[in-house]
């Protein structure tokens, strides 16, 4: 404690070493090729305060991210040093992430942890590196008044509805007595065994309705939901757009313990990988043509049928005539890339008036979310498609599309398929408009059709029996597709209502789940998880989750950096542009966070793209859910679909996977050790004086 303590309390009395800089030996400490450098944009006070902090000598102690949060958070109020303060924020989330930093002169130097297996390393090393560095900003958010009130008041034991005094607590099965029942099925003869288990592992899926109760304990469902999700290895961030918690429950066993959790959430909209597995990048249709896994008319009539969707889909009548959008020209195209860039500078204007306005009244700067906040039953979607924001989409996407309409009649797509294809193809006006196509798919399969599995996996003491596969395999049944589909095909979308300027409720027929490995180095869960229909009679056709490749690069997200930092971002950006640009708006554009934190990296001068490029491989995976869905999204599929019942997928699990699992003396050894206070004590972390007690003691 004492380094950080007395860099801290240098920088606090802006103490200067004089004109010296601190210089570290990165050679011997940075990976070669693998450091970042930074120079941000800090006044030569606010550099010489920041390498005070930085200069570790041996290295910073552990606690030196809480610390430095600490001290960050007294610059809330001096304007000065408000650049000074994000950066502390930002390097101690980086520093906690198992993020290397030195400063070097009047540069930082970052250097990001990877993923990559060091000698003598196994797989579950490099699992166990990365999640505790994950579990930092856990610790951190459980010790929160509020996420810590909330665990508390789910735990006491209080009279509810049912006419019982419940806790959640009554909703983790207790291991030991689990193992004990599955010592007895042990001793049963064969021929007994497979309902036997039947009535001891009973699994059912549990949509969590707002408003709905378990009936078992009275709590809301939602809440037993997040109560759970809070034990995974990463901190609880709620998520925009649509989503569905689901919970798997054993119906066997008293009060209906949670064997699972599950969230179905809105898929990211660009994915390589994925998208190349589905075919919607020009390359891979290509490919397909080429190995004739695709026919030309097929596509060609897919392609041609999407455009015309897409072009309904959009209002147009105050934007083109109706001539121009039965043949479009070169001039059309461009009369509307006009009017999107015009209103484009109109909306920035509008939004610095907004800025200005609530900052001289001295009053927060709140989001300018428009006239239409939510889609209300007497909604003015014919006036809200006039907002700037909405003229400016609706401009720049029908100049696209057109433009897309006006080389494909160019191409004779319609006539002869085969021959336009081929010369749309190998030309480059030819392939943007292909592009512009395959995106519209992309966005009509996103919006409807797809959905990502961001939580997943099984609770204590189901954990030890596979109880993840199970929730990755129910999440294919037609249990959870129509509670999907009954949750959102009735729905108005805000942004399609207010480009078409018309209500618009979009389809909700889920054919693809995706998901992705969150260690970069394989998943336990998901290798090899397949139900073959040709071994279990109950099921109409294969359940399996495959590997669909790997991005060996990584990707950019904000899971690393925390709410505090986030926010501090923020107000960078809004200062610098004098305006608040991302308003977490419908339609604004998706990821707000990121898209926020991206603006507040620029304006420190740090280069967001390798700040927020996370260095971990992700591998994805996919569940079909019926045969064909894959071709569905680009309109080519057969008619006919059928999803699988939970009944089928849990009896055919209990084959494949329970019957051995529960005979192994190990696996039952390790249950009878979990249950309620084993959950329990995962969910209180240790106060900040506990913790300093405990270094102190070191």
């Amino acid at each position: 404690m004492r380094n950080v303590g007395t860099n801290l309390r240098s920088a606090e009395m802006h103490h200067s070493k004089g004109d010296e800089l601190v210089k570290v030996a990165l050679k011997d400490h940075f990976g070669p090729g693998r450091s970042r450098a930074f120079s941000p944009f800090l006044a030569p006070d606010e550099r010489k305060k920041l390498h005070l902090l930085l200069d570790f000598g041996d290295g910073p102690p552990p606690s030196f991210a809480d610390a430095l949060r600490s001290l960050a958070r007294r610059y809330i109020d001096d304007g000065s040093s408000e650049k000074l303060r994000a950066v502390c924020l930002l390097i101690a989330d980086l520093f906690e992430q198992g993020w290397r930093v030195a400063v070097q002169e009047d540069q930082i130097l970052f250097e990001p942890p990877g993923i990559a297996q060091a000698d003598g390393q196994t797989i579950d090393d490099v699992k166990s590196r990365v999640r505790a560095a994950l579990q930092s900003a856990r610790q951190r958010q459980l010790r929160e008044p509020s996420v810590s009130a909330f665990l508390h008041r789910m735990e006491r034991r209080t009279a509810r509805p049912p006419g019982v005094r419940s806790s959640v607590l009554d909703l983790v099965d207790n291991g030991a007595d689990l193992a004990q029942e599955f010592r007895r099925i042990s001793n049963l003869p064969e021929a007994e065994r497979a309902a036997a288990l039947a009535g001891v592992v009973d699994p059912v899926v549990e949509i969590c309705q707002s408003g709905a109760k378990c009936r078992n304990t009275g709590l809301p469902l939602i809440d037993i939901w997040r109560y759970f999700r809070h034990t995974w290895a990463h901190e609880y961030r709620p998520v925009p757009g649509r989503q569905l918690l689901i919970l798997v429950r054993n119906a066997a066993r008293q009060n209906r313990p949670v064997i699972g959790i599950a969230m179905l959430a809105s898929p990211v909209m660009r994915v390589g990988v994925r998208d190349k597995w589905i075919g919607w990048l020009r390359e891979e249709t290509e490919a397909r043509l080429r190995d004739g896994s695709w026919e030309q008319p097929a596509l060609g009539a897919a392609l041609l049928a999407r455009l015309e969707e897409s072009i309904a889909a959009i209002r147009w009548d105050d934007l083109a005539t109706a001539a121009e959008i039965a043949e479009p020209t070169e001039s059309t195209v461009l009369r509307l890339e006009q009017k999107a860039s015009g209103a484009a500078f109109a909306r920035d204007l509008e939004l610095r008036a907004h800025y200005e306005a609530h900052r001289e009244a001295g009053e927060k700067i709140t989001p300018m979310r428009g006239a239409l906040k939510h889609a209300a039953h007497d909604a003015d979607w014919l006036g809200a498609s006039e907002d700037l924001l909405f003229v400016r989409k609706r401009a720049e996407v029908l100049s696209q599309l057109l433009f897309a309409k006006q080389m494909f009649r160019a191409a004779g797509l319609t006539r002869n398929p085969s021959a336009a294809l081929d010369q749309l193809l190998t030309a480059r006006s030819g392939q943007r408009a292909i592009d512009i196509v395959l995106t519209e798919c992309r966005k009509a399969g996103l919006s409807s059709r797809v959905a990502d599995v961001s939580i997943c996996g099984a609770i204590p003491p189901y954990n030890e029996i596979l109880g993840g596969k199970l929730v990755a395999l129910l999440l294919a049944s037609r249990e959870v597709h129509d509670a999907y589909s009954n949750r959102y095909s009735a729905q108005i979308s805000v942004i399609a209502s207010q480009m078409a300027g018309r209500p618009v409720s979009k389809p909700a027929d889920l054919r693809i789940l995706t998901t992705t490995s969150l260690y970069g180095v394989g998943s336990s869960q998901y290798n090899r998880l397949s139900l073959k229909a040709a071994h279990h009679p109950g099921l109409y056709a294969d359940v399996s989750w495959g590997a669909i490749g790997k991005s060996f690069t990584g990707g950019f997200g904000t899971l690393h950096l925390g709410a505090e930092t986030a926010q501090a971002l923020r107000s960078m950006a809004e200062t610098q542009h004098v305006s608040r640009r991302i308003n977490n708006r419908f339609g604004e554009g998706t990821s707000p966070r990121l898209r926020q934190i991206r603006e507040g990296l620029d304006v420190l001068g740090l280069d967001s793209d390798i700040i927020l490029h996370h260095a971990t491989p992700r591998l994805f995976y996919v569940c079909e859910l019926g045969v064909g869905s894959r071709n569905a999204l680009l309109g080519m599929a057969a008619a006919d679909f059928r999803a699988e019942t939970s009944a089928a997928i849990r009896e055919a699990w209990r084959q494949r996977w329970l019957a051995a699992r529960c005979q192994r003396e190990e696996t039952l050894e390790a249950m009878a050790r979990l249950g309620p206070g084993s959950v329990q004590s995962s969910l209180h972390a240790p106060s900040d004086d506990d913790l300093l007690e405990s270094a102190a003691a070191g």
